[in-house]
């Protein structure tokens, strides 16, 4: 008996993006600012500089307080533009001695409100189905699981994470 190909649910796949740009824009209210074009919540008054202002930024939020160093989730603003924007999304302490924190590149469309992983651990460039058996060892909806993780680790931030601070970096005024 042949087996069932795997069959794309697009209609679910979207609505896994769009509930993980609604729990980033939770997470990061800049965003939101961002998106409804709310340059005062921004620090600046032109439209030009509103994108310039959040490249860089960095939310932490804190998950768990080990002994040696808390265990904390680290969202940065990569690049940022009117319709895009890209985060990256970086678990710490590294703890390689018994597993591999989850790293992810994240592509926030604000005309769509949706997000997307672009790349996770290096891997980049998903397809929306794979062949099995393929080379890279990837499932038939490696793409769909990929999000739906980020679904889950942002909903886990959201849960239990502790804002511990939103930073700045390469700029030395903070916004109001």
């Amino acid at each position: 008996m042949p087996k069932n190909r795997y069959s794309i649910d697009l209609i679910k796949q979207m609505a896994e993006c769009d509930a993980n740009y609604i729990r980033l824009l939770r997470l990061m209210p800049v965003l939101a600012a961002h998106r409804q074009r709310d340059f005062a919540s921004l620090g600046v008054d032109r439209a030009a500089q509103a994108e310039k202002a959040l490249e860089g930024m960095r939310t932490v939020f804190t998950l768990a307080d080990l002994a040696t160093e808390p265990v904390t989730v680290e969202i940065t603003v990569l690049e940022a533009f009117k319709y895009t924007t890209t985060l990256e999304i970086v678990q710490r302490p590294v703890l390689r001695e018994w597993m591999t924190n989850p790293s992810m590149l994240i592509r926030v469309y604000h005309d769509a409100s949706t997000a997307e992983v672009v790349s996770y651990q290096g891997h980049k460039n998903l397809q929306v189905r794979y062949p099995q058996p393929n080379a890279k060892m990837y499932q038939s909806d490696e793409k769909g699981q990929v999000n739906q993780f980020l679904g889950e680790w942002l909903s886990h931030c959201l849960t239990v994470g502790q804002s511990a601070e939103t930073v700045w970096v390469g700029d030395t005024t903070t916004p109001a």
